[in-house]
């Protein structure tokens, strides 16, 4: 008994031979009471500031710039952790490559609509989903604007200055010439009548001025590419091929020829760019151009409203589609930066989209163009849904300023359908166009079927072909 009695003691003692103090001292904690001890938290680290890098205008846009700031400067104010730093590089197809191989690029840029699948296919775009996830106006972009950059159901892009091509025409010069006005579901046999009527080439005045200069005869031509049931590009087995000496292609390029050796509609110098064409609208000295000149007319011109008028593109026989060039500017999102500056950058795109904050800044720039004489003249479509809450309260607001705000024939905006610019090369694409076109307006025994062919070799072999479909 003394022997097992000695065995216990030393046993009892020998627990607390290599403790500490403090171990001695401690109230003995079984493993289960040991679990649900509460935990003293580890210290977080504070969150990394988000730097933002804003798309900034170039120094010689002072007005672009102006507005920029007011906007860098309102979103300060809501998120004022924000870091913004500013980088004017504008975007440019030959430097997109290099500015996201150097991970250089803006945390947002504004890029063309001719641009979606090579900004998507290079992953150089961010896929949308997951801020329209937490978006509230997710819905109610106008689907037919999202196009260009809407790829398997997800969006990469939201509209900027988004545009589907529509006519503009000088109602006084068709008045002068007693020339009745074109209807909103005309053909291009009524087309090429007006512009054939007013037309007068011994006082300097053209019935149409096409753009026929740069890239900006292709982007024209293209309309009616369209509207002669065409496309510029076709898409089969992985490659990409051109599309536009189709059958489709050759009557689109004869009825341009027509107007400008059998009508004489065009201007003497036909050699013209956008902003030619538009100089020419403004001097009175062409009926109808290609683009919506309204604005531009009236608040550089001088021009009167009421003597103007917007008209969906022509069909190409009656009850055929009116169909323009769908194109313009979006806002890309950058892919390299993380998912919290991605996000802040969508925030920053959309600031005022679809906001009260939106409708106040639209109402601010409405009563400063009408102090100023100015007006304002929307294009048929905008990024907005007509039918939504908000396009509802644009159009309020555009009837509270109907002196400063050009209103066109509803009909005007149903007709009018728009198709996405070409996807691969565009801005390639229309300056080969231009060239044929600039081929048949010098020579009227030009065959056009032999150009076009042509053109499609070149733009195969020097783009398309290099073109890889992943």
């Amino acid at each position: 008994m003394l022997v097992i009695a000695l065995m216990v003691f030393v046993t009892a003692c020998g627990g607390n031979n290599n403790s500490s103090n403090e171990t001695k001292d401690a109230p003995a904690v079984n493993d289960k009471e040991a679990e649900n001890t509460p935990k003293e938290p580890e210290p977080t680290k504070p969150a990394e500031p988000i730097t933002l890098t804003v798309n900034y205008p170039k120094s010689d846009n002072p007005v672009a710039i102006e507005y920029a700031d007011e906007a860098i400067k309102r979103f300060s104010e809501k998120y004022p952790d924000v870091i913004m730093k500013k980088n004017d590089w504008q975007y440019s197809p030959n430097e997109i490559g290099i500015k996201m191989a150097a991970r250089q690029a803006p945390s947002f840029f504004s890029s063309f609509a001719t641009e979606g699948k090579t900004l998507v296919e290079h992953g150089w775009a961010a896929d949308l989903t997951p801020s329209l996830a937490n978006y509230e106006y997710a819905n109610d972009f106008n689907e037919a604007l999202s196009e260009p950059f809407k790829f398997e159901g997800k969006m990469y892009a939201i509209p900027r200055y988004a545009y589907i091509l529509t006519v503009t025409l000088n109602k006084k010069l068709f008045e002068d010439k007693g020339v009745p006005l074109p209807t909103a579901d005309w053909t291009w046999d009524e087309f090429y009548a007006a512009a054939e009527a007013v037309s007068d080439p011994k006082n300097g005045i053209a019935g149409f001025a096409i753009m026929a200069k740069g890239t900006e005869g292709g982007w024209n031509y293209t309309n009616f590419l369209y509207q002669a049931g065409g496309i510029a590009e076709n898409v089969a087995d992985g490659k990409v091929t051109s599309a536009f000496n189709s059958e489709a292609g050759v009557k689109a390029m004869e009825f341009l020829k027509k107007l400008k050796w059998e009508a004489n509609a065009l201007p003497t110098n036909w050699a013209l760019n956008y902003g030619d064409t538009r100089n020419l609208f403004k001097q009175g000295r062409a009926a109808m151009v290609v683009t919506n000149a309204i604005e531009d007319a009236v608040n550089n011109g001088g021009m009167d409203k009421d003597e103007l008028l917007m008209l969906p593109m022509p069909s190409m026989e009656k009850g055929g589609d009116h169909i323009g060039v769908l194109g313009g500017d979006y806002w890309i999102i950058n892919p390299q930066e993380s998912p919290e500056v991605q996000e802040m950058a969508f925030k920053y795109v959309t600031e005022d989209y679809f906001t009260d904050e939106g409708l106040e800044a639209t109402r601010a720039d409405l009563v400063s163009r009408k102090e100023k004489g100015q007006i304002l003249a929307p294009n048929v479509a905008d990024y907005w849904k007509e039918d939504s809450e908000y396009g509802k309260k644009v159009q309020a607001l555009y009837n509270e300023f109907p002196d400063t705000v050009f209103k066109y024939d509803p009909e005007v905006a149903a007709l009018t359908k728009g198709a996405p610019e070409p996807s691969y090369h565009g801005q390639d694409l229309y300056a080969i166009l231009t060239n044929v076109m600039q081929e048949v307006f010098t020579d009227k025994n030009a065959d056009v079927k032999a150009l076009l062919d042509e053109a499609a070799k070149k733009f195969d072999d020097e783009f398309l072909s290099k073109v890889v479909i992943e």
